[in-house]
């Protein structure tokens, strides 16, 4: 692989036509241009800069490391002044969180009493689940709340964003229901006026949802009910292979000295970080070569070519390329797809690559001796893999919005074969160091970035000048038209 970036800027599209008052309805006329130039001074204030701050903040770094900072804010707090003084200062009654510790606290007895009610069961009760056996190993916190609680936040993250596709359907395509709707008995017993505004509301929100998608095509299962279908299936199945996953790590971390009884006490609040940023690390090198191997083409020689014998690197080469196909079949992206995948990429891609990193700093930190400050804490393993979960979906939307930038991982599908394959790992660590970083995601992100702001100055201009905005300035913030060159067609066969 050369050292280069790749892929090019894509090239604006026309814009609409410019239609101002004066021209055909007989109102004074005027220059368009001083909302314009009223837009470029405000861009240049310091209070629109401010306004426009937090979204700029929580879009360059992203919802899930904000959350993660914000997660490490309370901990330095409350191991150094302690929880109950915030919650004094904020008002909140102390007596809601049991002790200094707080919401972690509550959450653990809580979780007992689920436990508790759930060993009473019939159901538990048949299959033994009550027996005392089974008490050193915290099956129920070690496994049942982890997968339970991501299975969760895969769901509800991918229902948010599947309120994007409601709207992709053109306009232009439904214009005949509401004929239909228009001429059937209950159309002629309601005024016209109530159907053309459902319709024109339609029409609105599709082109706010347009302007924010960052490919020019749909998934498959957008269009095609017995797709999603198949989607569903397979990410039910796949949340199920995750389940029996973790109880394999579960019961590895069990044999280390990893302490599943004793988790009330907080960890040192530089632990924390310090851990999720090598797990970071290692994920990103145990995702980033696989997934690499299996972008390689055929008859292409890849990094497992100079660091194995040939025949070797080529099984491997199918292998992977084969375990990762089906999570290719669309190269449109959708949230609730994220893990529409075969049985062996879940596993090699999606699982072991998050899951290892506890593992081995438990096991450094047993070796080391180190193993009650350094070892891994259930609360950190809980918040690490409810936001491994939460990144995936969120790299799928597909959509641009004010708080996530899937591009990334859109422009890695869009070329996800061939010698312009791009983006293959998760923190971006190795796409930099050996040059398979893709720059038309960013470069888009930009230009969306500059429309955004252009769009919410002309608002204000149109605001402080009286002049209502132009149909151009109005449609400012749409999504280019993308060209030829950002829509790849070859499909691997």
């Amino acid at each position: 692989m050369d050292g280069k970036t790749r892929n090019r800027k894509p090239t604006a599209a026309a814009s609409s036509p410019a239609i101002t008052p004066g021209e055909n309805d007989g109102t004074p006329p005027f220059d368009p241009q001083i909302n314009e130039r009223m837009a470029k001074e405000i861009q240049m204030e310091f209070g629109f800069r401010i306004s426009q701050l937090p979204s700029k903040v929580v879009r360059s770094t992203g919802i899930v490391p904000l959350c993660l900072f914000l997660l490490w804010m309370l901990l330095i707090y409350t191991n150094h002044y302690g929880l109950t003084s915030m919650l004094i200062f904020l008002s909140v009654n102390p007596k809601m969180c049991s002790g200094q510790l707080g919401y972690w606290e509550s959450f653990i007895h809580r979780s007992t009493d689920y436990r508790k009610l759930f060993t009473e069961t019939r159901f538990a009760r048949t299959l033994r689940l009550d027996s005392p056996a089974l008490n050193p190993y915290s099956l129920w916190r070690g496994v049942v709340v982890i997968s339970f609680s991501t299975s969760l936040t895969y769901i509800w993250i991918a229902l948010i964003a599947l309120r994007h596709e409601l709207w992709h359907w053109k306009p232009e395509l439904l214009e005949r229901y509401l004929v239909d709707a228009k001429a059937s008995f209950p159309g002629r017993h309601l005024p016209e006026s109530w159907l053309n505004s459902v319709f024109n509301l339609y029409e609105s929100e599709h082109a706010k949802r347009t302007r924010n998608r960052i490919q020019n095509r749909n998934h498959r299962a957008s269009d095609d009910h017995r797709e999603l279908l198949k989607v569903v299936r397979c990410v039910f199945r796949n949340l199920l292979v995750s389940s029996c996953v973790v109880f394999v790590m579960w019961l590895a971390l069990l044999q280390t000295q990893f302490d599943s009884h004793n988790i009330l006490k907080l960890p040192r609040s530089m632990v924390p970080p310090l851990q999720i940023a090598v797990w970071h690390l290692i994920t990103d090198t145990f995702y980033y070569f696989p997934h690499y191997i299996a972008h390689t083409p055929r008859g292409s020689k890849g990094i497992h070519h100079k660091v194995l014998p040939e025949v070797l690197a080529e099984r491997l080469g199918s292998f992977l390329r084969n375990a990762h196909k089906t999570h290719h079949r669309s190269k449109a992206n959708l949230a609730i797809a994220a893990w529409y995948c075969s049985v062996t990429e879940q596993i090699l891609f999606n699982l072991f690559p998050v899951l290892l990193g506890p593992l081995v700093t438990q096991i450094v930190a047993d070796k080391t001796g180190n193993s009650t400050v350094w070892g891994t804490h259930l609360i950190t393993l809980y918040v690490w893999l409810l936001a491994g979960t939460a990144t995936s979906v969120l790299a799928h939307t597909g959509f641009r919005t004010s708080w996530n930038d899937p591009g990334s991982h859109d422009e890695h599908h869009e070329y996800a074969f061939g010698q312009h394959a791009v983006n293959f790992g998760t923190a971006g660590l190795w796409d930099r160091v050996l040059g398979t970083k893709g720059i038309k995601s960013t470069e888009g992100a930009i230009d969306w970035q500059h429309q955004r702001l252009k769009q919410a100055s002309l608002a204000i201009a149109s605001k402080r000048t009286g002049i209502p905005l132009t149909r151009e300035q109005t449609l400012v913030g749409e999504q280019q038209v993308l060209d030829y060159e950002w829509i790849d067609s070859r499909v691997e066969e």
